[in-house]
């Protein structure tokens, strides 16, 4: 039994190091920016991160299997409308379009929000877990990274550090 529990614990230590190793990569090329990674709109058509640097980008991944992301999501959106000077922007990761736009309606999110083809973007940015918050700067700087979830005071306090108004 202790033999065949630790062939199981191996296989599974094996399989997470080729999802890791494989997440490492970006899926888009060395020469490509992250912000130049195109992806779908959820309302239709596309867009790139960098096609909303005009002023600063809050970046959140999420998931529709992700608790926290849901969470977090009417406070990204409370401070959506707070704050017209900075893009907010969503990507679902590791989820289809349609979970994508139930976890939107649910949530009530209005700004732009989309999905991220095979992780590109996520992996270009090396998220490691689920939610993870960018704040970009206008000139495409990430400035600070945050994963887990967010409140309404902890968003505001980092527009605050990180943005000027």
């Amino acid at each position: 039994m202790a033999g065949r529990l630790r062939l199981v614990a191996l296989a599974v230590a094996a399989a997470l190091f080729a999802v890791v190793a494989g997440s490492c990569e970006s899926g888009a090329g060395d020469d490509v920016q992250a912000t130049d990674i195109e992806f779908e709109l959820l309302d239709g058509g596309t867009a790139t991160i960098g096609g909303f640097l005009d002023r600063p980008v809050v970046l959140n991944f999420f998931a529709s299997w992700c608790t926290p992301c849901k969470a977090e999501m009417p406070a990204l959106e409370a401070i959506h409308h707070q704050r017209p000077d900075i893009a907010f922007v969503g990507l679902a990761v590791n989820d289809t379009t349609t979970r994508a736009r139930e976890i939107v309606a649910d949530t009530g999110v209005t700004y732009a929000t989309g999905v991220d083809p095979g992780s590109a973007i996520g992996n270009a940015y090396e998220i490691l877990g689920m939610p993870t918050t960018l704040f970009i700067a206008a000139d495409g700087e990430v400035v600070y990274q945050h994963t887990g979830g967010l409140t309404a005071d902890q968003i505001t306090e980092h527009l605050s550090t990180h943005f000027t108004s």
